[in-house]
Order: C-alpha cells, then sequence, then structure tokens
C-alpha cells in the first residue's frame, strides 16, 4: 500500500468519493463494470485465483489426493504432545497438560485457519511463538513459507512444524503407533521402521524423545548418540510429514468472494462503498503496487515499520536472519531428500543472502479472506482491518511510536509515506477488503478426521 503509483496518480485522488460510474472520466475508452479500461486492466492484475497454484519442484507429491488426505487426518490431531507436556499456562491447557496442542491449535478451520485463541502472538508447548500465526488458507501460492521465507517451500515448514508440540523422535514414534497403516500406504518406498515399536528388540535405535540440539555448544542429547544412519530414517519420516502438510494446504482455497465474481464480469456483486474502495485500492492507496496477482501478494518482502510485538524478547530481524536459516537445512528443496534439488539452487541463486534491504523485512500477505484472519502483520498488535489502513495512512511505523509500542529493525521503506485519506475513504477501503472474503474450503477437506 505505498509505492507511487504513476499510471493513475495524477488523475484518481480527486474521485475517490466519486460514483464509480464516472471513472470512464479518466478519458480512458470505457472497460466494464464501469471503469475505464486502464483502471479494468489493473483490475485484472489482482483478480482472485487468475492463475493456478504453482506446482513444488521439491514435492512431487503435491497433488496427491491420499497425501493430503493422510495430513488433513494429522492435521487434526493433538495427541502428539502427549509424550511431552506444556511448560505454560495457556488457553488451551495448564502446565504439566499433556496431549493438548496440534496444527488445529494455531489454525482454527471455523476461523479461516487463523488462530482464534485470545493474544496477539500464538501460543506453543514451550510459551509464546515469536510472530502470529498466519492463516494456512493459500499458502500454495507463496514461493517462501513464513512470515519471512525462512522456508524455500511448504515442505520444510512441514518438516518441522510439529516441534511447537513435541521433538522429532516422539511424533515419529506417534506416527508409528497410530497411523503406521496410513503412512505405509501413502509412503509405501519409505516405510516406518519397525524399531519405533517399543517392543522390537531393537528399540533402543530410536529413543522415545529427543531432537537436534540447537547448537553445537550445547550437550549432546539422545539424537546425537544415535547413529547417523538412524538419524537419516527419522529425518525421512520429518521429510515425508513435510510433504503431506504441503500436499493438504493446496486443498484450503477461498473462493467465490464479491471481488472475484465482480472480475468476471458481476457488476452487481460489490457494494457501492467497496466499488469506491477499489478504485481507492488500485489508485491513490497504491496498495496494489504490492498487493497483486492471484491472491493478492507480491511475493515480495518489505520493511514497513511494524513494531516488534512487546512479548518478544528482542527485536524481529525479520528476513535478513532467517534467509541464511533456509539455505542451510537439511530439509530444504536443495537437501537430500528433495525431489528435485536443482530447482532449489537456481532459486536460492536469485537471493541475495544477508542483504541488510531484509532488515526487519517480511512478507506481504495475500489478502484473500483477509476480514477473517487477523489479528493482521508478523506481531499480530493490529486488531482489524480499519487499524491496518490507519497505520498506512500515516505511512507506516515510526520509531518515535507510530508503529506501536516496540521499535522495528532497520530501516523503513523510503517510498512509505501517508496516503491522505479521509474518513469516508478509509470506510471505503476497508469495505473493499471485506468484498474479498470468500466461501470457507469445502467440507471434505474441513472437517475432523483424525483417528481420535
Amino acid at each position: 500500500m505505498f509505492y507511487e503509483r504513476r499510471s493513475l496518480r495524477s488523475t484518481l485522488p480527486a474521485l475517490g468519493l466519486v460514483a464509480i460510474a464516472t471513472a470512464g472520466a479518466c478519458g480512458q475508452e470505457d472497460g466494464k463494470n464501469g471503469l475505464s479500461a486502464e483502471e479494468w486492466a489493473m483490475v485484472q492484475e489482482i483478480a482472485p485465483y487468475s492463475k493456478p497454484m504453482p506446482a513444488n519442484p521439491f514435492n512431487h507429491r503435491d497433488q496427491d489426493v491420499a497425501v493430503a488426505k493422510l495430513g488433513q487426518m494429522l492435521f487434526f490431531e493433538t495427541d502428539v504432545s502427549e509424550a511431552e507436556p506444556l511448560t505454560v499456562d495457556s488457553p488451551f491447557g495448564k502446565k504439566g497438560d499433556k496431549a493438548k496442542i496440534g496444527c488445529v491449535t494455531c489454525h482454527d478451520p471455523a476461523r479461516y485457519f487463523a488462530d482464534a485463541r485470545p493474544g496477539s502472538l500464538s501460543l506453543g508447548r514451550n510459551g509464546y511463538l515469536r510472530r502470529n500465526t498466519p492463516t494456512m488458507l493459500n499458502a500454495g501460492y507463496y514461493n517462501w513459507a513464513g512470515w519471512t521465507g525462512r522456508h524455500d517451500s511448504l515442505v520444510m515448514h512441514g518438516a518441522g512444524v510439529w516441534s511447537t508440540s513435541a521433538s522429532a523422535l516422539s511424533y515419529a514414534h506417534y506416527v508409528y503407533r497410530k497411523y503406521r497403516d496410513e503412512y505405509n500406504a501413502v509412503f509405501p518406498a519409505t516405510p516406518l521402521d519397525p524399531a519405533l515399536d517399543p517392543l522390537a528388540p531393537d528399540a533402543a535405535r530410536f529413543p522415545m524423545s529427543g531432537a537436534p540440539k540447537a547448537n553445537a555448544m550445547a550437550a549432546d542429547g539422545p539424537w546425537e548418540k544415535m547413529a547417523p544412519e538412524d538419524q537419516k530414517i527419522i529425518q525421512q519420516i520429518q521429510y515425508n510429514l513435510g510433504r503431506i502438510w504441503d500436499t493438504y494446504p493446496r486443498k484450503l482455497t477461498t473462493p467465490n468472494s464479491p471481488f472475484e465474481r465482480f472480475t468476471k464480469g458481476d457488476e452487481k456483486a460489490l457494494t457501492p462503498e467497496a466499488k469506491r474502495g477499489l478504485r481507492l485500492f488500485i489508485g491513490k492507496a497504491a496498495c496494489s503496487d504490492c498487493h497483486s496477482g492471484p491472491t493478492l501478494s507480491d511475493n515480495q518482502f518489505h520493511n514497513i515499520g511494524v513494531a516488534t510485538n512487546m512479548l518478544a524478547t528482542a527485536a524481529d530481524v525479520g528476513r535478513f536472519a532467517d534467509l541464511a536459516a533456509s539455505s542451510t537445512n537439511v530439509f530444504g528443496g536443495a537437501g537430500q531428500f528433495s525431489d528435485d534439488p536443482a530447482a532449489a539452487a537456481a532459486k536460492n541463486a536469485t537471493v541475495v543472502q544477508m542483504d541488510m534491504t531484509m532488515m526487519g523485512a517480511f512478507r506481504t500477505p495475500g489478502l484473500l479472506s483477509i476480514e477473517k484472519t487477523g489479528p493482521y502483520f508478523h506481531s499480530g498488535e493490529f486488531p482489524t482491518l480499519e487499524s491496518v489502513v490507519r497505520f498506512y495512512n500515516v505511512g507506516g511505523g515510526d520509531k518515535a511510536g507510530d508503529g506501536g509500542p516496540g521499535t522495528y529493525a532497520g530501516t523503513k521503506d523510503v517510498r512509505l509515506r501517508p496516503l491522505g485519506l479521509t474518513e469516508p475513504e478509509i470506510a471505503d477501503l476497508v469495505a473493499f477488503l471485506k468484498s474479498l472474503t470468500g466461501d470457507l474450503p469445502p467440507l471434505e477437506w474441513t472437517q475432523d478426521t483424525a483417528k481420535h
């Protein structure tokens, strides 16, 4: 929402509250639905689902329904955390409680797969996470997963996501105990090792709990004492779990929003307020300079001055630090378990590592169904769409306090500047953002199919 819109900037500001039917006064030939030809072309650039979801080269099973169905089952599981208790009190359990956390804990299907619990940051087994949990909807459209692109695909993210619930060895044992048949049917080339059965004669190969130590200086734990080939067996399980949590989210889209219907020619799909807001979105407010494409995200990373959440222990440096972690992760596209390491090499070659312009930078989120997925930004400290629009209207955050009670890392993009929206224009822009709300994914993919 912050780049200077050269093509329409000179004509749109004065028209912010004029009925959209007068758009032809811009001097362009008529387009559709009362828009000029130029405006209609810009609308098509942000038409929801105008392009198919890209395939993931690191996961050749990304369209496999059986893989997605297993992912759905495990998504709703909370028993995975039964081996390791909560270390803090939280809305979903007291310290010491077990079997309380799974994917569904932070991604509520009834709330458009966003975190519906109190608080602006999400809670895991060991306390608050450092960022607000984003929605899972339309996640397959992103080039990089997570707020900072820390993961080069949803596979890398999925390979470690259960770490908020349990350790790698714990959930390997869990899958063996409860979903062995389903897992082996989906991954017959890499079935679960029988030694994961605690009664097996060689069960000692796989301790019941443990994961790689956090740093080289830490003391060795159960993981480091395992044979390298057994470590690889557990990592293969983790990567396969990454596959399922790449494949299952691809079923979670929200079509049929009023704006999508409008882009397909239904002039009555938008209210007059939303139509005025649309013109602001592509014009005076210049939102579409970053919020473009089939999910209204440019798939890029920007520093807009959002303050670090007050619950965080240090300023969040965003993509600057997380990008390096992506390139060395064993579950990355360039790793030994990937289906196409060459594709990862080509992808990583286009990225400048540790670029200072990425200090404090976070991904442009897609806006489809944004009304339903608050709180907003990586800090989660903006509760409403109106508060988000007001943040942009003053030119983003400021270290003196405009961005919130905390501070932010890095330097705010110099192109971020006050928009000068009036109160009615703010209301119109919010009305347009609400018109991006589509249908929830079908019950087939949102019902609880776990083996409770």
